[in-house]
């Protein structure tokens, strides 16, 4: 398939959105340029102009390059994606994806998005609640009858990070195969769950997210995974997408390197099932751009639905928090979330009114995420221009 004939394809894919019937399923590397970091010395042909002129439209080229110089600039080893509405105006890999093979980074490549994964809980939340299976205000006593102040608790608090929970970090082990029981059986052996009452304050609570996802399965009768497989995954086509519980080496994945990626050091190794319902998922910067669409489409969640999310209800330090998003963090009318593991770290932004979505991966952790913003604003102020 030749160059232009491949960016038809990949557009006309992107733009049907989530479908519950297949489509055929699409791949593109990216491009590989020399840098600062790192020095290939050789490379086969780039798709380079590939990216910045035929798949994106003319009116975004400069703004794309733009994006590009500031990119490597920043010396961003990973993956970035950005959009206005349907629209690509970027996306590219840069840097390595395995230093020891000097394997080139490219778009295909899946990464660990870490608390990238708390919109997906929100989601799945919002569905159960358009389905009137659940209640915001519902308390979680029914789910966890030997939960102390359970009674007190409610979703909408497990959402907004305001149940005064701990975070749980501390609750599984970052190298041993880990299930949503297991860390909650953990937790409820802990003396010391909350930092205060339910409902003072806003703390950020990793356990809050993994406890939510215990509900979807009560309520379910299925995995967390299972559900979001068959809810959000699926009829999104975001077939390199998943929670990989049962621990099976995943292909395609990036290597995840601690500190600066130029140096080599590899990351601790984290069993795939980490983090679960609230940090678990691992994802590509394409299937993420479907995830956005239909986000912006509603497609997932009512209209309605999206702005109870993307409303902010509480503040983590001075940042506004909805249901699974930071809220005008750094930039109004936009949602956000980082996500941060050991060798990963991650960032979706996405614009209220569809002006942009930004995603940013990267398989190690010194990396800026607030780029996104930058980035952001950089296609704000061209909008606006033209």
């Amino acid at each position: 398939m030749n160059k232009r004939a491949l960016a038809v394809a990949i557009v006309t894919a992107l733009l049907s959105g989530c479908q519950k019937s297949g489509h055929e399923e699409f791949k593109m590397e990216s491009s590989l340029e020399e840098s600062d970091v790192i020095d290939i010395a050789s490379q086969e042909e780039t798709v380079e102009e590939e990216i910045v002129t035929e798949i994106i439209s003319k009116d975004y080229e400069t703004v794309a390059k733009s994006i590009d110089a500031y990119l490597q600039e920043q010396l961003f080893n990973g993956v970035a994606l950005v959009s206005t509405g349907d629209d690509l105006i970027l996306v590219k890999g840069y840097g390595l994806a395995n230093v020891e093979n000097h394997e080139p980074m490219t778009i295909d490549k899946k990464f660990q998005i870490a608390s990238v994964s708390k919109s997906f809980v929100a989601v799945s939340i919002l569905q159960l609640v358009e389905s009137g299976q659940l209640t915001l205000e519902q308390t979680i006593d029914t789910y966890f009858p030997t939960l102390p102040h359970g009674e007190e608790i409610t979703i909408h608090q497990l959402l907004t990070h305001t149940s005064a929970l701990y975070s749980g970090d501390d609750l599984t082990n970052y190298n041993q195969a880990t299930t949503l029981d297991q860390v909650i059986a953990d937790a409820f052996k802990e003396n010391n769950l909350y930092y205060e009452e339910p409902g003072v304050y806003a703390i950020y609570s990793n356990l809050g997210y993994d406890l939510l996802g215990a509900i979807i399965e009560q309520i379910t009768g299925m995995s967390y995974a299972d559900y979001v497989r068959l809810n959000i995954l699926e009829p999104c086509e975001m077939t390199d997408s998943g929670l990989n519980m049962d621990a099976v080496p995943l292909d395609n994945m990036a290597t995840a390197y601690n500190g600066n990626i130029a140096e080599g050091y590899n990351a601790k190794i984290l069993n795939p099932s980490f983090g679960y319902a609230s940090g678990g998922l691992h994802s590509t910067v394409m299937d993420l751009f479907k995830y956005d669409r239909a986000l912006a489409k509603n497609e997932l969640i009512s209209e309605e639905s999206f702005k109870m999310m993307s409303t902010p209800y509480s503040k983590i330090g001075n940042k506004d928090y909805g249901y699974g998003w930071y809220v005008d963090m750094y930039l109004e009318n936009t949602i956000s979330h980082p996500g941060n593991l050991i060798g990963w770290h991650s960032m979706l932004l996405h614009h209220k009114e569809d002006k942009v979505s930004v995603i940013l991966l990267t398989n190690h952790d010194e990396s800026d995420m607030n780029m996104a913003f930058t980035i952001a604003r950089l296609v704000l102020t061209n909008l606006e221009s033209q």
